[in-house]
């Protein structure tokens, strides 16, 4: 077997550690020697990764660490959060969703479990928190709070340690931010400028730093406050809506066109032909200070009030036009979104996701690709029904990874298949930053890119992906635009 370019191991390992030392301390506790546990992974899977194929590392080297001891306890004293209120096997199933954005079929395989079993054992890990009132919501802005934490990771070694247990990462990339998650993250990256509004209103996991709450005066304090515990007063359902990130996914209309599938219609859309409207940049939003907004919205978005000072003015917008949407509302209306807002707390987790991963993939697109794609579906619609089963039909014959291609719009996906051997066998999450850049660049240029990366061996991508990753996310696309030079 051919060994695998020693260059690809690194760039590898720098991207996943930073995951992997988030989900270790939640896993195990804040008094965990990530660093000593790391490192043991590390050398163990350098010395197996030369006799694998790419495609088997992630898997593999999560295998690894879920099989280390210091996994199977916590280390020391943990702070009082609902999430060691779980078992250590139902709160490693919710980590890996939560931390690693493993799908059930991955991430029953590290666990050594079928795929039903990890499925069960993610929906009684949530039913357990939802007794505690911890909510969808929350499990929300856990995922993105993690997220944040995993790039704090990743800064640069430099950056002072964060608690007394851990030491600065030997293997790093600079902060940045990260666009939509894979199936499971797609979904929930497109809401993070929303939820960026109620992480300061709610609750925040891990609080930062997290360190036993002995240091606070007392052992059994929680680390921060849940969104609503069992015995706090009713919270104003409107004011809970109006700030949820679920707010315009209840919103939309049934017949919604991103209920279709972007995927299936950006496939269809390119089939018929549409030319898509050029992209333009939309206006850039404005900050607006709380003491400006009138009475009834502040009473809307009291929840996000403490942290509307520190709101980009693109999060205050989302929630301004929340509020602005909830207030022009009559009262069947309003309470039609209650009742919807009640129902869709009770679903299914994995229902929720897969309906927020495909909303999100529609508000990802730009304005063009939603006009493009809206006219597709009332095209479709308009068809005899035999004409549209076979529409369909042809679409489910594509392979999945055609399909998933088809995910990031008609713009992209027309090019991505060219693109794919630039995203092979790197983390989903490092997958999504990748794509984030070549959106960023036109047309032309992606091609350009296309046919170099084509010319490319396995070395030479891992650089140019390593490089690309390192590099603060607006400075990417130039980086890809100077790959596609000549």
């Amino acid at each position: 077997m051919t060994s695998t370019p020693s260059s690809a191991l690194p760039a590898f390992l720098r991207g996943i550690e930073p995951r992997a030392r988030v989900l270790s301390r939640a896993q195990a506790g804040p008094a965990l020697d990530d660093e000593r546990l790391l490192a043991d992974v590390r050398e163990e899977f350098s010395a197996r990764a030369a006799r694998l194929p790419l495609a088997e590392w992630p898997l593999r080297y999560w295998g690894l660490l879920l099989a280390r001891d210091e996994l199977g306890r916590p280390s020391g004293q943990t702070p009082a959060h609902p999430l060691y209120s779980l078992t250590h096997t139902r709160r490693l199933a919710l980590l890996l969703r939560l931390v690693v954005g493993l799908e059930p079929a991955g991430a029953a395989r590290v666990m050594g479990l079928s795929e039903t079993a990890y499925r069960a054992l993610w929906a009684d890990a949530e039913d357990k928190l939802a007794e505690q009132g911890v909510g969808p919501a929350v499990l929300m802005r856990w995922h993105e709070a993690f997220q944040r934490e995993a790039r704090g990771e990743a800064a640069s070694a430099d950056a002072p340690p964060r608690t007394p247990a851990r030491h600065a990462a030997p293997i790093g990339r600079p902060r940045g931010p990260r666009w939509r998650p894979t199936p499971l993250q797609w979904g929930l990256g497109a809401v993070a400028l929303v939820l960026l509004a109620v992480l300061a209103a709610t609750f925040i996991w891990p609080p930062a730093p997290i360190v036993p709450a002995t240091a606070a005066g007392s052992a059994d304090a929680a680390p921060t406050t849940l969104e609503a515990s069992p015995g706090s007063p009713p919270r104003d359902m409107a004011a809970a809506l109006v700030v949820d990130p679920d707010f315009t996914l209840l919103d939309a209309a049934p017949a919604a066109p991103w209920r279709e599938g972007v995927a299936f219609l950006s496939w269809a859309t390119v089939q018929r032909g549409v030319a898509l409207p050029t992209p333009v940049d939309p206006s850039p939003a404005v900050a607006r200070p709380w003491g400006s907004l009138p009475a009834d919205r502040q009473a809307l978005l009291a929840p996000v009030q403490a942290a509307w000072p520190a709101l980009d003015a693109a999060a205050q917008a989302d929630l301004l036009a929340n509020a602005e949407a909830w207030a022009g509302y009559d009262t069947a209306r309003r309470e039609a979104l209650r009742t919807a807002y009640a129902a869709w707390v009770q679903r299914p987790a994995l229902e929720r996701s897969a309906l927020r991963a495909a909303h999100a993939e529609w508000k990802a697109l730009d304005a063009g690709e939603r006009e493009a794609l809206t006219a597709t579906a009332a095209a479709l619609a308009a068809l005899p029904v035999e004409a549209q089963q076979a529409q369909r039909a042809a679409f489910a014959a594509l392979d999945a990874q055609s399909q998933r291609d088809w995910a990031v719009g008609p713009r992209l996906g027309t090019q991505l298949p060219g693109l794919r051997p630039l995203l092979a066998f790197v983390p989903a999450s490092e997958q999504a930053a990748l794509i984030a850049a070549l959106e960023a660049l036109g047309e032309p240029t992606r091609a350009a890119l296309a046919a170099r990366v084509a010319t490319m061996g396995t070395a030479q991508r891992a650089a140019l992906r390593g490089k690309v990753l390192a590099a603060p996310a607006d400075a990417r696309p130039g980086l890809l635009a100077e790959a596609a030079g000549p």
